[in-house]
């Protein structure tokens, strides 16, 4: 409550735990935790409540023994990953959002691939421009942020973009 007084609000519109006490399940305070996060949403302190850095597992046992699931994950997403597919599944199964971060730093290997940088070419813009249209396609909401009003721009633009199907496949495992 002094964080909202702080905040000069009566809530927040999303509330997300960093992550996961341990990396293996959830743990006890991982469970008091969220259920504390469970009774802000309950009294509308916050509009959604989600959970950050979680595994594909904890993601399925936090849809499980909650009594709210998380509305939105936000993970650090690599290619060499898959694009985070097993947590984008849990969270498609329980109609989750997923947000991803760190799609450009964690994928600067895919951002100066040739192939990249064609499909680049090929739509008048640049390879970040198109591994965030890519994560779009497959469900991923990028988190980005910028302090330049020209990359903004860029960004918003990037949900106009079209992949080609091909492009899409060979996005998908570029890395793996």
């Amino acid at each position: 409550a002094s964080s909202l007084t702080h905040l000069h609000t009566d809530y927040v519109d999303s509330y997300v735990l960093h992550g996961p006490y341990s990396r293996w399940g959830l743990g006890e305070s991982d469970r008091e935790v969220w259920s504390a996060m469970e009774e802000l949403y309950q009294t509308g302190k916050t509009k959604m409540i989600g959970i950050s850095n979680v595994t594909a597992g904890q993601l399925t046992q936090l849809c499980t023994e909650g009594r709210i699931k998380p509305m939105v994950v936000q993970n650090r997403c690599y290619a060499s990953q898959g694009w985070d597919r097993k947590v984008r599944e849990v969270c498609q199964e329980h109609g989750i959002i997923y947000q991803g971060f760190s799609l450009l730093t964690a994928n600067r290997d895919v951002m100066a691939d040739p192939d990249i940088r064609a499909i680049a070419n090929r739509l008048g813009t640049n390879p970040a421009q198109v591994v965030f249209r890519f994560a779009m396609h497959i469900g991923i909401l990028p988190l980005t942020g910028t302090t330049k009003e020209h990359h903004m721009k860029d960004d918003l633009k990037t949900e106009q973009l079209a992949l080609l199907p091909e492009e899409i496949e060979l996005m998908d495992t570029i890395a793996e």
